[in-house]
């Protein structure tokens, strides 16, 4: 039985660091990719990287339109808010076994609890990082909202496990990029 493994891609910086990723489940015989991509991926000002992804020839399986034209506080979260309905939606209809989510963005956040509250395995990639910005506490929510994490530092290993994540399900891997 194929195993389902969903990739939500948000952002360019967010496909540069999950292209690797995408590639090993893409190639794995024993893995079905359900690729998500939306929000500033999806937007010509941010150079719309959906059509990047496709030229690399990886099946996008759903887009989802989330993003608000501006960058206020107040936007960012009602992104989030349209990012949590869109994608429990989408999660509702694909069922994967596993959601992949990188690093710290706010529509990472939608993803995150879209996957927690369906019940669905969360694996996040580059938790555990320090920055001292809103960043940080949004990727440390996230931490706490997944099963599964692949911190790029030994250090970010070592937070992840501070913040209470059992040591067995944290794995130092390096950055996908």
């Amino acid at each position: 039985m194929l195993r389902r493994v969903c990739i939500v891609v948000l952002s360019r910086a967010n496909y540069g660091r999950s292209k690797s990723i995408i590639d090993a489940v893409h190639n794995d015989l024993e893995l079905d990719l359900q690729l998500i991509v939306g929000a500033s991926a999806l937007d010509e000002l941010h150079g719309n990287v959906s059509k990047v992804i496709e030229e690399d020839g990886y099946p996008i399986t759903a887009k989802v339109d989330i993003l608000l034209s501006s960058s206020t506080p107040a936007s960012m979260a009602t992104t989030t808010g349209l990012g949590i309905i869109k994608l429990s939606s989408i999660f509702e209809v694909l069922k994967p076994d596993f959601v992949v989510t990188i690093a710290d963005r706010y529509e990472t956040m939608a993803t995150a609890i879209a996957a927690s509250f369906l019940n669905i395995c969360l694996v996040h990639v580059q938790g555990g990082e320090i920055t001292g910005s809103v960043d940080e506490s949004v990727r440390h929510a996230i931490t706490k909202l997944s099963h599964l994490h692949f911190p790029s530092t030994k250090e970010a290993a070592e937070n992840i496990i501070r913040l209470g994540e059992p040591r067995n399900q944290v794995f130092h891997v390096g950055c996908p990029a």
